[in-house]
Parts: C-alpha cells; sequence; structure tokens
C-alpha cells in the first residue's frame, strides 16, 4: 500500500469507488503510453492513484513503468484489461509478480486459456477481479472512469474478440481521454453514438488498423490529439489510411514506437505531449 494512502475498493450500484484520506489536493493528472512493442499499455495517473490499462505482451511493461514511476512506487491501484488479447494482458503477470495490485478490471470474456491463468494468480493472491460493461463507472477524488462498450450480456464470442474491447472515458483531474483497446468495425458505430464531453486524447484502436479509426468514431470523439500503441509486427500495421483521416480531421496522431512513449498533461489549460526518450 502506498504510504499515507488509505484506499477502499467498493462495489456499489456497479461502481468502483475509491475514497482516498491522503491529504493531497492534487488536481492535474498524467497518462502515459507506454512502449511496450507491438501491444497496448498506459498508465493514468491522478491524486496518488495509478491505473493500468492493459500491460502489453510481455516483460517490457515493467522496464516502461519503472521510467515514470519513482522506484519505491510498487502499489497499482486498478489494473485494467480491455481484452483477453495477449498483446494487452501478457504482460499482466509479470506486474502481479513484481507489484502490488488492488483490483484487476476486465470485459467478464471467459475462454481465453492465457488470461483465465493471469485471473487465478490474482485471485490466490487476494486481489479482486470485477467484470465491468457499459453504464459501469470507476470513481475516486478527481476521477470519474465511465465504461461506454461493450453492453451488458454481450456474447462470449465478442468479449472474446477485438470488439469486445472495453471503451472507457477517463475524466481524470483536468484531462480527458477515451481508451478504446481493438475496437472494430461491429463496435465502432456503438462507440460513436456516445455523447462525448470534451476529449483531450483519443487512444486510435487496435495499433492503426483500417478496420478501426473510422471517420464516424474520429468525429464523435473529436480529440485534441490521438495516441498509437504500435511497435515492430508483421501485420502491416499501422494503415495509412487511418493516418489520413485523422489528418483530414486536423488531429495530430503520436506513436509510442516513436517516441518510446508518451506523456500527456495539461498545464495552464494547455495540453502538453512529451517524449519519454
Amino acid at each position: 500500500m502506498k504510504p499515507g494512502l488509505l484506499i477502499f475498493l467498493l462495489a456499489v450500484s456497479n461502481t468502483l469507488v475509491w475514497s482516498s484520506f491522503s491529504g493531497r489536493s492534487e488536481t492535474e493528472a498524467s497518462v502515459f503510453f507506454l512502449d511496450v512493442g507491438q501491444g497496448d499499455s498506459a498508465l493514468l495517473a491522478v491524486n496518488g492513484l495509478d491505473i493500468l490499462v492493459d500491460a502489453g505482451p510481455g516483460k517490457n511493461v515493467l522496464y516502461e513503468l519503472e521510467k515514470v514511476l519513482p522506484k519505491t512506487d510498487k502499489y497499482i491501484d486498478l489494473a485494467v484489461v480491455s481484452h483477453p488479447h495477449a498483446d494487452h494482458y501478457g504482460g499482466l503477470e509479470y506486474v502481479l509478480s513484481d507489484y502490488e495490485v488492488g483490483a484487476v478490471v476486465w470485459n467478464g470474456a471467459e475462454s481465453a486459456d492465457g488470461f483465465n491463468k493471469i485471473l487465478d494468480i490474482a485471485r490466490k493472491r487476494g486481489i479482486p477481479a470485477v467484470e465491468l460493461s457499459a453504464g459501469d463507472s470507476i470513481s475516486s477524488d478527481d476521477l470519474d472512469i465511465k465504461i461506454v462498450y461493450p453492453p451488458e450480456g454481450t456474447d462470449e464470442e465478442i468479449l472474446s474478440g477485438n470488439d469486445g474491447s472495453l471503451v472507457m472515458f477517463s475524466a481524470a483531474g483536468n484531462l480527458s481521454g477515451i481508451f478504446t483497446g481493438d475496437i472494430a468495425r461491429e463496435a465502432e458505430p456503438l462507440v460513436s453514438a456516445v455523447d462525448f464531453p470534451d476529449v483531450d486524447f483519443l487512444k486510435i484502436p487496435h495499433h492503426g488498423s483500417n478496420a478501426s479509426s473510422s471517420r464516424s468514431l474520429i468525429m464523435a470523439a473529436n480529440p485534441l490529439v490521438a495516441v498509437m500503441s504500435v511497435g515492430k509486427n508483421s501485420y502491416g500495421l499501422p494503415d495509412e489510411e487511418v493516418f489520413q483521416r485523422f489528418s483530414l480531421a486536423g488531429i495530430p496522431v503520436f506513436r509510442t514506437d516513436e517516441e518510446n512513449g508518451i506523456k500527456l498533461l495539461k498545464e495552464d489549460g494547455n495540453l502538453k505531449v512529451l517524449s519519454l526518450e
């Protein structure tokens, strides 16, 4: 547990609630998009809380977390897995070995043996594993995360694939954004129908796949910047057409593989994009 920080994890009306008694008055937030290779991992930090959104495919997530967290900080309040594909959850086994973790959140998919192994590890260590879906939320001081997709009762076949990814709108301190996992053609129309508040950043879905980042999604989110988590791969990702769509909308795109990771924060109302080099 973090020194001076008392955290309660409660399941109340489908809401995960933290009550913090750290005495801190911080309202500035940071989001770190970690360079974990061909995969996704981001760390949201606000008011003493550290929330990991996906963990990449392997051990690289540990090296990347060391860049952005103090050596004495070995507590991750919440680890979110957008969907049970190894390039999003593979590193979580290492995180669970190296850090204390307050809880694990996922979309409720049951058919992925590799991810079920990680859930078993968490449960054996007394770490709650919580299924969330559209309409649920995660709240604390200066933090409000809304799950906007997938709907409750979504079929297992969808939950276990890209289009079952948890999509979250995050308002953390003075920074807002959308985490999209790997959603594609089936999910994007539903997500695009959401009336989003002002959005500072959009995590580009599915590493820049042409099956994602439709014009309707880009227009619905209308972020100030977009961030792409991508690494060396044999899938032809990212697709050039995706860059063209964001360019036509006047939205700059930043890539984790080119910046060695990316930090977003706001100062005096201005969004800053920093390389983690």
